[in-house]
């Protein structure tokens, strides 16, 4: 994840400012937007072809200010809990997103060696419609209005509340927990 990305940035601006260091050498990218504002929400998920890559581009520049629309951020980078192009088409192939406006949705380039490299490759469709009602179902306050969100009040009456964003380091355990109750519940 590259993190602490000036709100007024777009994904093209993005691209330009990594392919300064690194030309065609990244094979996904999404910039996460806020629909109600039209900015983004400071963090995209970024793949890059090598290791090598990732590492040329830290190298150049992790720790430094982004020295565009007047911000003083400074570009900050983490590893994500989805790792690698096929994970992260796959995460992202069933979600609302994609029913988005075209620069909201995430991006892939080819990734094999040759011409195409690095040049935009067509998104795969979608292969679980019940996955992409989830996620529409599931998608929270943030992403309000879009194609297919939900009215607010049905997330508020939702049967777990409105999703907030949960960054404890319990998370996962208490996840966990839950689909184990839910699927005990269920066979009973």
């Amino acid at each position: 994840m590259i993190k602490n990305i000036p709100n007024k940035m777009t994904d093209k601006d993005l691209m330009h400012y990594i392919a300064k260091v690194c030309p065609r050498r990244i094979d996904f990218l999404y910039l996460r937007m806020d629909f109600k504002n039209g900015c983004n929400v400071g963090y995209a998920f970024v793949n890059f072809i090598s290791v090598e890559d990732l590492v040329l581009f830290a190298k150049s520049r992790l720790g430094q200010k982004w020295n565009m629309f007047s911000s003083e951020k400074v570009l900050q980078m983490s590893y994500a809990n989805y790792q690698g192009k096929e994970a992260l088409v796959e995460k992202f192939k069933n979600s609302c997103i994609m029913d988005e406006r075209e620069a909201w949705r995430p991006k892939i380039f080819y990734s094999d060696p040759g011409p195409e490299q690095g040049l935009p490759e067509p998104f795969p469709s979608a292969t679980h419609q019940r996955r992409k009602e989830r996620s529409s179902h599931n998608r929270g306050d943030l992403f309000v209005p879009g194609n297919c969100s939900l009215p607010t009040q049905n997330l508020l009456n939702a049967p777990f509340g409105p999703r907030r964003f949960d960054s404890s380091p319990h998370r996962r355990e208490r996840e966990r927990n839950h689909r184990r109750q839910r699927t005990t519940t269920t066979r009973e």
